[in-house]
């Protein structure tokens, strides 16, 4: 059985999120809103750092506009392990906190049924992230972005299957 261990992958978004800040604060934008991070892990796996450079953040997809694949940070095993599912095989997951649990494999004749209404293999990914870019602001990785005002982080699933802050909460508990 596949295991996906999302704290080393935590590990590799986290050094690749600094690398992202400082060559964003060296390239000196005349505004910038937001950092977005789009992820997909259904039909690619991937995340994608985005600066948003309009005066004002809008969580409307703009982001997926500007997705350069060479710029992706390549998570391709994650695509492997979904990939296994179709062919039988069930997968481990093992959380940013430890916990695990199992992705079944695809049963084409059951429906598909989540408890929470979400993939949970979708929202560990997008649970990883937040707890990259929270223990980034933390350790500081963000001061560099306070001269452009309240710059929201913003967590967006290209499908659109987990986003974090809920839309009532954008630019209010997601700033750096």
């Amino acid at each position: 059985m596949k295991t996906i261990d999302l704290r080393k992958d935590a590990k590799v978004f986290r050094r690749e999120l600094e690398s992202s800040v400082k060559s964003l604060t060296a390239a000196k934008p005349a505004s910038l809103s937001a950092l977005e991070i789009g992820y997909s892990c259904d039909q690619s796996g991937w995340i994608f750092i985005h600066a948003d450079e309009r005066p004002k953040h809008e969580r409307d997809g703009q982001w997926t506009t500007s997705i350069d694949e060479d710029r992706c940070i390549d998570f391709g095993h994650w695509i492997e392990a979904i990939e296994s599912r179709f062919e039988g095989e069930a997968f481990t997951v093992i959380k940013v906190d430890g916990t695990q649990f199992v992705v079944p494999a695809l049963d084409e004749d059951a429906e598909e049924e989540s408890e929470d209404g979400g993939d949970p293999f979708t929202v560990a990914i997008g649970e990883m992230i937040l707890d990259v870019l929270l223990k980034a602001k933390s350790d500081g990785v963000f001061k560099p972005l306070k001269s452009y005002g309240d710059v929201q982080l913003d967590i967006e699933d290209f499908n659109g299957g987990w986003g974090w802050p809920e839309y009532d909460n954008l630019g209010k508990t997601n700033l750096a």
